[in-house]
C-alpha cells in the first residue's frame, strides 16, 4: 500500500471537520486559550473619552504663537477626574490617561514647556502639530464593533481587549476529548518500575499538548491488549451522554503487529479513512469516525506522537472551531546540518534556532529516534525536509517553533 502525502492528508482532515457543538460560556477570567464560538461586540468606546497620551499640558492650538509665550495654568487633571472646562489664553497641566477638558485640542509634552508655578512658558506653534498627544474616544474599538470574532483564540491579549470593552462572559468551544493510551507494556509513572514494563509518556504528553493550545476538558483511559475490554470501553464512552467524547485521541495499537488490536476494534465499530502516511516520525497515523465521533490514531513512539499531533491533529481541531489560520506559515531558515541521503518521507526534525556568524541558522539534535522526548526537550521547533530532498549546511527548510505552533 502506498503512503499518503502528509498535504493531501492534512488537506483530507480539514474537509472532513465539522462544527464542534459542545460550546460553554465562561467568565474572562477561567479562559485558558480557547477558541470562541460567538464573536465578541464592545459595549462601549475605548477609551470612552479622548484622553491625554503623555504627561504635560493642555491648551487651545490657536492660543500657540511665537517661542516663549506663558499662558496661565488654572486647571490640573489627572487619570480618574472629571475633564473640566478651559477657557481661552489658559492651559491645564494634565496627566497620561486623564480625559482633555472641553475646549483644549491639544497636548504638549512637560518636557517641550517650562512649568512654573501656575504658569507655563510655550513653545513656538511651529513646532506643534494640532491634536498630538491625544488619544481620542473609539481609537481602539468603537460601541458595537466586533472586536474579536468567532473561532478566534482566546490569547492573553485577546483577553485583555475583550475586558476593555466591558465583555466579562464569553462563549467557548469546550469539546470532551478522550485520549486512549494502549499497551501492556506501560505503567503509570508513579508506580515502582517492573521488568518489560515502560511508563507511559504518551499520555501526559498529550494531555498538556492539547490543554496548552486551547482545548483543557481531556480525559485519560489506558487500555490493555485485549479486544474485548477496548471493544467495551469505547462502547461505554459513545453511550454514556455525560460522558461520550466529541473527538477520541488513541496512541498506540494503530499499526500491523499482532498485538495492535485498537485498529482492528475501530474498524468494526466505525469506518477508517486513511491510515499510513508519508511522514517521518509517524506513518502509521490512522484517522477515521467512531459512531460519528472524529478519532486520531497516532503512533506509539513519543515523537511520533508529537509530530503528528501538532501537524495533523491540533489544525483539524482548530478547523472544527471555526479558524481560518490552522497552520502557523513556517519561518525560512538555513540549516547548519547535512540530510545526505533522500528519504521516501517527509521528516519533522527536531532542530533549534542558534546564532551563527551574525544570522540564525538551525541546528539538529544528533539523534532523531522517534522514540526519544529528550530530542524534543532540547530543541524548540521543527524542520521539514521533504520527500526525496537532500541538506547541506545553508539549505533553506521550513521551521516551525513550538511556541508558534502551540
Amino acid at each position: 500500500m502506498s503512503l499518503m502525502p502528509v498535504d493531501e492528508a492534512l488537506e483530507r482532515l480539514l474537509e472532513s471537520a465539522v462544527p464542534f457543538r459542545t460550546v460553554n460560556e465562561i467568565a474572562l477570567g477561567e479562559a485558558r486559550g480557547q477558541y470562541l464560538a460567538e464573536a465578541v461586540v464592545s459595549r462601549v468606546d475605548v477609551p470612552a473619552f479622548d484622553n491625554a497620551a503623555v504627561d504635560g499640558v493642555a491648551l487651545r492650538y490657536a492660543d500657540l504663537g511665537e517661542p516663549g509665550l506663558t499662558l496661565p495654568m488654572p486647571l490640573r487633571i489627572a487619570a480618574g477626574d472629571p475633564p473640566g472646562t478651559l477657557m481661552p489664553g489658559q492651559v491645564a497641566r494634565i496627566f497620561t490617561g486623564a480625559p482633555v477638558p472641553s475646549g483644549a485640542d491639544t497636548v504638549l509634552m512637560q518636557e517641550d514647556c517650562e512649568i512654573a508655578g501656575n504658569r507655563v512658558r510655550l513653545p513656538g506653534r511651529d513646532t506643534v502639530t494640532a491634536g498630538q498627544n491625544i488619544r481620542p474616544a473609539g481609537q481602539d474599538a468603537a460601541r458595537d464593533d466586533t472586536v474579536i470574532g468567532h473561532g478566534q483564540r482566546l490569547t492573553p491579549q485577546a483577553a485583555g481587549l475583550i475586558a476593555s470593552v466591558g465583555v466579562p462572559r464569553v462563549r467557548v468551544f469546550s469539546p470532551r476529548i478522550l485520549v486512549l493510551t494502549s499497551g501492556d507494556e506501560l505503567q503509570a509513572p508513579d508506580e515502582s518500575p517492573l521488568p518489560g514494563k515502560i511508563y507511559d509518556s504518551n499520555g501526559p504528553q498529550l494531555e498538556q499538548l492539547l490543554i496548552q493550545s486551547g482545548f483543557p476538558n481531556v480525559q485519560r483511559q489506558h487500555l490493555p491488549d485485549d479486544p474485548a475490554i477496548i471493544h467495551n470501553t469505547l462502547t461505554r464512552a459513545l453511550t454514556d451522554p455525560q460522558q461520550r467524547p466529541d473527538v477520541i485521541i488513541s496512541t498506540g495499537g494503530v499499526s500491523v503487529g499482532e498485538e495492535d488490536h485498537l485498529r482492528a476494534v475501530l474498524e468494526q465499530q466505525g469506518e477508517l479513512d486513511f491510515w499510513r502516511l508519508a511522514i517521518k516520525p509517524g506513518k502509521p497515523f490512522t484517522y477515521g469516525r467512531v459512531d460519528d465521533i472524529p478519532f486520531f490514531g497516532l503512533p506509539g513512539n513519543p515523537s511520533a506522537v508529537l509530530v503528528c499531533y501538532l501537524m495533523l491533529v491540533l489544525p483539524t481541531l482548530r478547523r472544527c472551531c471555526g479558524a481560518d489560520n490552522v497552520l502557523p506559515e513556517p519561518f525560512c531558515l538555513p540549516a547548519d546540518f547535512s540530510v545526505k541521503k533522500p528519504g521516501k518521507r517527509q521528516e519533522y526534525l527536531r532542530v533549534r534556532c542558534v546564532p551563527k556568524n551574525g544570522a540564525l541558522v538551525l541546528e539538529k539534535h544528533p539523534n532523531q529516534s522517534s522514540g526519544m522526548l529528550s530530542s524534543a526537550v532540547w530543541a524548540d521547533g521543527l524542520a521539514m525536509v521533504p520527500v526525496g530532498e537532500t541538506v547541506s549546511p545553508g539549505s533553506v527548510l521550513a521551521y516551525w517553533p513550538f511556541q508558534v505552533l502551540l
